[in-house]
């Protein structure tokens, strides 16, 4: 038996003189019968030794399909590993093949290794069983291994996964068309296709392929209506091989993230676009047409040898998909919901143990679990008389390579105490709606203890801030300022007496005077420069939040228009970074713009609210436009 790989015999024209030789050397009386066997290099092993297994085809004319079984009771640590060959006796040509694998037992016992399945010379065979023996010992030594056996199994194996047979070639008589249609395709795979508004899915978008081509993303696919979490980078060409309908396919990962629906109703998932150029061999003719010596020099070197080159070019694209996104049930609807979806628990900490009263303190609100966890509004403290928060920061560890989305979100709350003594911090409640019980749940932290202590550590408490001016009126301090405005008034008149010694003397000066006071004027600011947000406030106020958001978003692209000198129609966040920057913003304070932007846009297709958000986004609502109405 002579084992050839394509293209080296092509290379060598001795080889092919010679040849004839060879064939003769080759011949025996008669033709071997076809065997199909299984065949397995110990049946009794350790625990922790290996088999191999190898399924070999002998003296067939035509070998299609072998396809192994599955290992249900074994961990594949090598394999699979194909060799091919051809035999010629009498003239007449056979084909031999086998695949092998290097098998490690999951646990002990007597296990049945299924036999292999393939088309032999047009026919349906499948090789026998073997049985093995697993004892529950170690290893005994290497019998049970395979000579040269590496039990560490080699990453960049070729054979580490399924082999694709790649459909190149282009018989008389095929469609090309078809034969594209059956070979190149794209899939849209969604977890689910119907769920509740905020509970996470799962898209992937994939290219099959049995063909040689070039291919390239025309249109990425639309996510409108999601919070949108990639799941792998979508410039990596991530593949793998899978079955469909029998064959296997090489798969190419277009794209792979997790939805957030952010709107009940039936979104459509729009469909991607691929170019692709494809390569195909064209035969001239049959390849049963040859006879003889041409028909076998065919069969070594590879039919593809014969025939002539072309390409063809395809645009692709896949189906589009439709999500149903139903919206949260009202029954059973906390007050306090604030549009938490997934599982989640909640625990309340304190940075320090020791908190003097007008000291700042940081309490530690973390939300663990898994669901739309980006989403979720900090929780409402309930603070005892005399304690204060005034700033709410979070930060979050999430895992965005799981589905649903895991991991943990930390709310930190900044609070002072004006009052020594002990409080107790109530339970920190977190609604939510679990989606596979469909239900609402509640979970609460436990009371949080804290001792405030007397005098600070250097920080003065708001009391004696407020009372130092109340003690100065009682006392001196209305003569003191009794004595400043006799000093203005003496000083002005000194003042006047001159202005008109000067107006005497040179009376066309006057207009030099004058003109110092009319930037002084209050007339040059037309509106207080903050009042943009006057609007929003009164919202705020009235607790009708929806147009809050919608109020601030308004307000913060017009100072933005005005501060840029842009119109509306050239308004977009990429001209509004290059204009800031050139005004000297940096990047963390167009960073902060656009998250204040991000947030009022997220509100308004997701109507949550609550009262510490509001607060939190009219504070830096008023330090953006605080800035941006400064002269630069």
């Amino acid at each position: 038996m002579f084992l050839f790989k394509p293209g080296v015999i092509d290379s060598i024209l001795p080889v092919r003189c010679f040849l004839p030789l060879w064939l003769c050397l080759l011949m025996s009386p008669a033709m071997a019968q076809v065997s199909f066997t299984t065949v397995a290099n110990t049946k009794d092993m350790g625990k922790s030794d290996y088999v191999q297994i190898q399924y070999s085809i002998e003296n067939a004319q035509q070998i299609d399909h072998l396809e192994p079984p599955d290992f249900p009771d074994f961990t594949v640590v090598q394999g699979p590993s194909e060799s091919t060959g051809t035999t010629i006796v009498n003239g007449a040509v056979s084909q031999n093949k086998s695949v092998s694998f290097v098998l490690q037992p999951k646990h002990p016992g007597k296990f049945t290794i299924q036999g292999a399945t393939a088309l032999v010379d047009g026919h349906p065979m499948r090789s026998g069983p073997v049985t093995i023996n697993v004892r529950n010992v170690s290893s005994y030594g290497n019998s049970s291994q395979p000579n040269n056996f590496n039990p560490l199994p080699d990453p960049g194996w070729p054979s580490a996964e399924p082999q694709v047979d790649m459909e190149t070639v282009i018989k008389p008589g095929e469609n090309v068309a078809e034969k594209i249609r059956k070979n190149l395709f794209i899939r849209v795979d969604v977890s689910k296709k119907e769920c509740y508004l905020g509970e996470p899915i799962v898209v992937t978008y994939k290219l099959y392929s049995r063909l040689q081509s070039e291919s390239r993303v025309l249109k990425h696919p639309s996510l409108n209506g999601f919070s949108v979490y990639d799941m792998l980078d979508p410039s990596s060409d991530q593949s793998s091989v899978e079955k469909v309908n029998g064959k296997n396919f090489t798969v190419h990962v277009i794209r792979k993230a997790q939805l957030i629906a952010l709107q009940s109703g039936d979104i459509v998932l729009d469909p991607v676009e691929i170019d692709n150029n494809i390569y195909f061999t064209k035969l001239e003719k049959a390849q049963s047409s040859k006879q003889g010596f041409g028909s076998l020099l065919d069969r070594l070197f590879g039919q593809e040898s014969q025939g002539t080159p072309f390409s063809q070019h395809l645009t692709l694209d896949s189906k589009p998909v439709t999500i149903h996104v139903k919206p949260l049930p009202e029954a059973g609807k906390p007050a306090d919901f604030n549009g938490a979806v997934g599982r989640y628990s909640i625990g309340a900490a304190l940075d320090s143990k020791e908190i003097h009263a007008g000291d700042a303190a940081i309490l530690s609100l973390t939300v663990k679990g898994d669901g739309n966890l980006p989403m979720i509004n900090a929780p409402v403290v309930e603070w005892p008389a005399n304690m204060e928060s005034y700033d709410v920061s979070s930060k979050e560890n999430i895992n965005k390579e799981t589905a649903p989305l895991g991991g943990s979100k930390t709310y930190s709350y900044s609070f002072s105490c004006t009052k020594p003594g002990q409080y107790i911090l109530p339970p920190v409640k977190l609604c939510y709606f679990d989606p596979s019980a469909n239900a609402y749940k509640t979970v609460q932290s436990d009371p949080v203890h804290v001792q405030i202590s007397p005098g600070g550590k250097g920080k003065s408490s708001p009391v004696p801030v407020i009372s130092i001016p109340t003690t100065l009126i009682a006392g001196g301090w209305v003569k003191n300022i009794l004595w400043i405005i006799g000093g203005i008034l003496i000083g002005s008149l000194g003042i006047y007496f001159l202005m008109r010694k000067k107006r005497a003397i040179r009376p066309a000066a006057v207009p030099a005077i004058t003109e110092p006071v009319v930037p002084v004027a209050p007339i040059e600011p037309p509106a207080p420069v903050i009042d943009p947000l006057r609007e929003s406030k009164e919202y705020a106020g009235s607790g009708d939040y929806g147009k809050f958001y919608a109020s601030v978003n308004r307000a913060i692209w017009k100072a933005v228009s005005d501060k840029l000198k842009l119109p509306a129609s050239e308004l977009n966040k990429l001209n509004i970074s290059a204009g800031l920057r050139s005004r000297g913003w940096d990047d963390e304070e167009i960073i902060q713009l656009k998250s204040l932007l991000n947030e009022c846009e997220m509100k308004l297709y997701t109507p949550h609210y609550s009262s510490s958000d509001v607060v939190r986004t009219l504070e830096a609502a008023e330090r953006v436009t605080a800035q941006l109405v400064t002269a630069s």
